[in-house]
């Protein structure tokens, strides 16, 4: 070994080692650290073609792995590179030091040696200092890290090489991971009084920080009791010794520390490509050093995020299996559509199949969009940051989600790419540019199967043509759904466009602006006409049957064959209500909804809060004698729109008029957009009501063959299952096998009914957050700061159309609940279009989580109903009976003393009856 040159003593100032010369994986980290202009320490590296020469010859088999860890603890290091070793310790005046082991594979991205191979702290004089390198070279051929390579398929024979670095007064240390791989949307910091082999070894329970990535916001964290440090000693090695009293209970770092180390850790991920497991101490200035860095080995799920946002407008609370199979077929089927209107190839579109098939996902029972999907399928259209952001918005997504993103491409990758983006963009133009004709072709469609659907004697149908009227339903409609799709994308496109231009103009918020112009748009939308329908009937029957509305109000079982008998003409346009809109209902995308349809008596529910007292609310009554209907066109919607529309023209003043004329045609554009939504919503209802009545009736003959104990049974299946079940019992019936409704080797659907029932009453107990990311966070506690504003019982939403109501609330969650709304403030998770006949009457609205643009919003803005959204805990604060006040142009919601709201509009609820807001 005398012959090795002094030049193997590799300091830590160049930016990397020199080349030839193998450092191992813990010293390439620190020089990465070095390069990045990060805080190290300082260090020398003693290469492995030092310790080449004592291994040369010897084999590896068990007598050669022992001969080498003999020949690295005996063998002794060459003149030179001892003497400048000693001149590096002189330097450091004879400061304590730390001996590392760095082997050639060690901290790669497959093996990491986690704690494999020694370290020594504290090592003072020249002697200790040699003693441990040949120490911690050794090391390379310990048990446990000879194992450790069998175990990874590595080759055992090890080259190490040792680190020395100048070892810093630790007043605290730990261990940074940029992302957890327990929850990858977080950092995770762990960390101890005095050094850090206290944490790595396991011998002391550290102080846990958790920072969440996007935000940078800590999440939570976890102080632990901290009793005992490891620290030098005098004349022995570093060990435990007590913590100070005042500092056991004590965060050991920071707020400082750790925005140092969020910082560092987002640099280093970004950098080096991955992330990072970062061991660092802190000394008693609280200066952060980074001592090493190397990839976290160990596998990190892809985390897929889930948000309900504002599909919960359509499936509020728990969905049952068969409406949530369907749902996910509907979405794939009409996406798959629009992507070849586009024009994508077919072998793009193939490729995206696992896409498509779960926009969706079922989580505990409810429907989130998966949103990592619809950001993949944004992809395919140019300008993805864009659309991205649009979408975000169309959704109502609190938070975005960065993880997913546009590939960046290369110059040529773009120039290959562009004509094919070019010619998607113009097709999705020429698209929009069709609306107005290919929504009239769609609508004269829809309506001649419509008609011909319930002209069907669906009671008398076997289950085999019941199976064969959806395969005819798919095909003429679900399958020819492109029309509302384009439309939704011109929405979501518009939108953006509205929004970007407005901020130009000098618009601070956007949503709040379009709340105020869209107040009194001139056209009556297709989800207000439902209510208006009502609220004629209604008037109708007060002016023609007066003698009648008792029994309308006590609403007794026997009241449609009352009225049949005693007002025939009345009930015949009841039926032709019932037939236009008999599917608009709260919860009508689910299945499983009862509606007015499919219960006639649900109607009358709803056409009760028509004949109460006379209204003191401030929107104009209409018909003759016809106290409290809300009227059709809201009092001061005018003012609202003509008072937006002159701010805005203030504002453009400023602008060239090109743009001027640009801000004025988006906004029409938009309104256009948003008003065939709501046309081609209503369709999307009477589909739903068409597959639900024919899934009824399946139902009907699953009991009738004997496969199924109940009628409603069938929402506990898939479309799948119930197809296979009605192939079953079709088949069973044609040889004469009798099939029971219970569980056998023959019949498995009444189990699998009854076990899910079991199942999907559980997840109606259960409260679930609006996003839901898996892997999923344990749970934690809350931060203080959070826990003190949840305790303070703030209530405080997005305003959507200004004024200021008092009253009492009723919560209400699914159509079996009160419907009792007259003169009351209503709260819900979400709204849907079915909602249209309860709001006229109603003083106010509070919605937990919803979108400036749903078309519940714009219908409340159209009816000037006073309307707050996002209301962080609405349905875990109030309680069905309790008094408040709402202001619907600041979003403050009042909350009074709890008790019976004195109201003289019909019975209140008791205050503490809780009604469930999670739509069960």
């Amino acid at each position: 070994m005398s012959t090795a040159p002094v030049s193997l003593l590799i300091g830590s100032r160049p930016s990397a080692p020199p080349a030839g010369h193998t450092v191992g994986g813990k010293a390439a980290g620190l020089y990465q650290l070095r390069k990045l202009g990060l805080a190290v320490p300082e260090f020398v590296v003693i290469p492995a073609e030092v310790f080449d020469p004592l291994l040369a010859g010897l084999g590896t088999d068990a007598a050669g792995l022992d001969a080498r860890r003999a020949a690295l603890l005996a063998g002794a290091l060459p003149a030179a590179i001892q003497a400048g070793l000693a001149g590096v310790l002189a330097e450091w005046d004879n400061a304590a030091v730390a001996v590392r082991s760095s082997v050639a594979d060690e901290d790669g991205a497959h093996a990491a040696f986690p704690g494999l191979m020694d370290s020594v702290l504290g090592v003072r004089g020249r002697a200790a200092v040699l003693a441990a390198v040949a120490r911690c070279a050794a090391s390379a051929y310990s048990e446990r890290a000879l194992a450790y390579r069998r175990q990874r398929g590595l080759g055992l024979a090890a080259r190490p090489a040792v680190v020395v670095q100048r070892q810093v007064a630790a007043a605290a240390a730990g261990v940074l991971f940029t992302t957890f791989p327990e929850f990858p949307e977080e950092m995770a910091v762990h960390a101890v009084w005095g050094l850090g082999e206290g944490l790595v070894g396991g011998a002391l329970e550290p102080d846990e920080f958790y920072i969440d990535k996007q935000t940078r916001r800590e999440t939570h964290r976890k102080i632990a009791l901290k009793t005992q440090q490891v620290q030098p000693r005098p004349d022995a090695a570093p060990g435990l010794v007590p913590v100070p009293a005042a500092r056991r209970a004590q965060a050991c770092l920071s707020t400082k520390t750790l925005a140092e180390l969020r910082q560092a850790g987002a640099f280093l991920e970004d950098l080096l490509g991955g992330p990072q497991d970062v061991e660092f101490v802190v000394d008693e200035d609280e200066q952060l050093w980074l001592v090493q860095t190397r990839p976290i080995t160990q596998a990190i799920p892809k985390v897929v995020v889930y948000d309900n946002a504002n599909i919960q407008e359509s499936y509020c609370g728990v969905t049952t299996p068969l409406t949530f199979s369907f749902a996910q077929r509907a979405y794939a089927t009409v996406y798959r559509q629009t992507m070849r209107t586009l024009g994508l190839p077919a072998a793009t579109i193939a490729a995206h199949e696992p896409v498509l098939t779960q926009l969706l996902g079922l989580v505990r029972g409810r429907v989130y969009y998966n949103i990592n999907n619809w950001y993949r399928g944004l992809r395919l259209l140019p300008a993805f940051r864009q659309n991205k952001a649009d979408l975000e918005r169309m959704m109502g997504l609190e938070a975005p989600v960065d993880f997913v993103q546009s590939h960046a491409k290369t110059l040529p990758e773009r120039l290959r790419l562009l004509p094919r983006l070019a010619l998607n963009l113009a097709r999705l133009l020429l698209a929009f540019a069709r609306l107005p004709r290919q929504v009239a072709a769609f609508q004269q469609r829809f309506e001649g199967e419509y008609q011909r659907f319930y002209r069907l004697p669906l009671a008398d149908l076997t289950a085999p043509a019941l199976l064969a009227e959806r395969a005819r339903l798919d095909t003429a409609l679900l399958d020819r759904w492109t029309t509302p799709i384009v439309n939704d994308f011109r929405v979501m496109m518009a939108n953006g466009t509205v929004a970007r231009r407005l901020r130009r103009a000098g618009l601070a918020d956007p949503d709040e602006f379009l709340s105020r112009y869209y107040a009194a748009a001139n056209a009556e939308l297709a989800s207000a006409r439902p209510a208006h329908a009502m609220q004629a009937i209604a008037r109708r029957a007060q002016a023609e049957y007066p003698q009648l509305v008792p029994q309308l109000r006590q609403l007794p079982p026997d009241l449609p064959a009352q009225l049949r008998r005693m007002a025939p003409a009345l009930h015949g346009a009841i039926e032709a209500y019932l037939a236009q809109y008999g599917d608009r209902s709260i919860g009508e995308l689910k299945l499983e909804t009862e509606t007015m349809r499919t219960d006639e008596l649900l109607f009358y529910k709803y056409l009760r809060n028509y004949f109460g007292e006379d209204s003191t609310d401030d929107s104009a009554t209409v018909g003759s004698g016809a106290a409290g209907f809300a009227a059709t066109v809201p009092t001061g919607a005018g003012s609202l729109h003509e008072a937006a529309a002159a701010e805005l023209q203030t504002l453009l003043r400023g602008h060239s008029t090109f743009f001027a004329r640009q801000v004025w045609g988006s906004l029409r554009q938009l309104q256009q957009a948003l008003a065939r939504r709501e046309e081609l919503r209503l369709d999307r209802t009477r589909l739903f009501g068409m597959y639900r009545s024919l899934y009824r009736a399946l139902g009907q003959r699953l009991v009738e063959s004997g496969a199924l104990r109940a009628p409603l049974d069938v929402f506990y299946l898939t479309e799948t299952e119930i197809a296979a079940a009605a192939r079953e019992t079709g088949a069973a019936i044609e040889t004469g096998v009798a099939i029971k409704a219970e569980a056998t080797s023959i019949n498995p659907w009444p189990a699998l009914v009854a076990s899910r029932r079991a199942e999907f009453a559980r997840y109606r107990t259960e409260t679930v957050p609006g996003r839901v990311s898996l892997p999923s966070r344990a749970a934690t506690a809350p931060l203080a700061a959070d826990a003190a504003a949840l305790a303070a019982g703030t209530l405080r939403g997005t305003g959507c159309y200004p004024g200021r109501v008092s009253g009492e609330v009723i919560l209400i969650a699914e159509p079996g609940d009160s419907l009792a709304v007259a003169g009351r403030i209503v709260a819900a998770s979400r709204t849907d279009p079915g909602w249209a006949a309860l709001f006229p009457t109603c003083r106010g609205v509070l919605i937990e989580r919803g979108s400036a643009l749903s078309h519940s919003v714009i219908l409340l803005r159209e009816l000037g109903i006073p309307t707050i959204i996002n209301i962080p805990n609405l349905c875990q604060r109030l309680r069905s009976g309790q008094p408040l006040t709402m202001d619907g142009a600041s979003g403050e919601i009042i909350s009074e003393a709890d008790g019976v709201a004195s109201d003289d509009r019909g019975p209140a609820q008791p205050a503490g009856q809780v009604a469930s807001c999670a739509g069960e």
